[in-house]
């Protein structure tokens, strides 16, 4: 059962995330998340070895803390992965914010996409009527030399 705790991060505050341990700065998650700043100043459950339990899954909490400290580049996917839980869950203002960039990236993106299809359908319109016109104009051709 020892196996899980994990040797500390940074800082000096005890954390349980899904059975997994990590120690890091209070200050710094007090002053990055309100969800933080509330647990840490109120009662909260702990394990056998006096760490504070939080909700959540271990792995992304890894890349938050990560992400927050600064101590790892995470890659694109990685902060992907995190984006949600984190403006979620903990209240992270700039993963929130993350979160709403990315939505609104992905709306425009959305929006670009249909202005493309509609573009698309009106050159295929187009191309339709450049081959009628052509074939009009072959026909009255074909009519003015016999």
């Amino acid at each position: 059962e020892r196996e899980n705790f994990m040797p500390r991060k940074i800082g000096n505050v005890l954390l349980n995330v899904d059975g997994r341990h990590f120690q890091v700065d209070r200050h710094l998650l007090a002053a990055q998340s309100i969800y933080f700043r509330v647990l840490l100043r109120s009662t909260t459950n702990h394990d056998k070895y006096g760490a504070i339990v939080v909700p959540g899954n271990a792995d992304r909490f890894g890349l938050i803390v990560d992400y927050l400290t600064g101590e790892h580049h995470l890659s694109l996917d990685q902060l992907e992965s995190i984006i949600h839980d984190g403006s979620s869950i903990y209240l992270i203002p700039s993963l929130v914010y993350l979160a709403q960039f990315r939505a609104e990236y992905h709306a425009k993106d959305k929006q670009r996409v249909e202005e493309i299809k509609r573009t698309i359908n009106k050159i295929t319109k187009l191309k339709k009527e450049i081959i009628n016109l052509e074939n009009l104009i072959d026909s009255m051709r074909n009519k003015n030399i016999q």
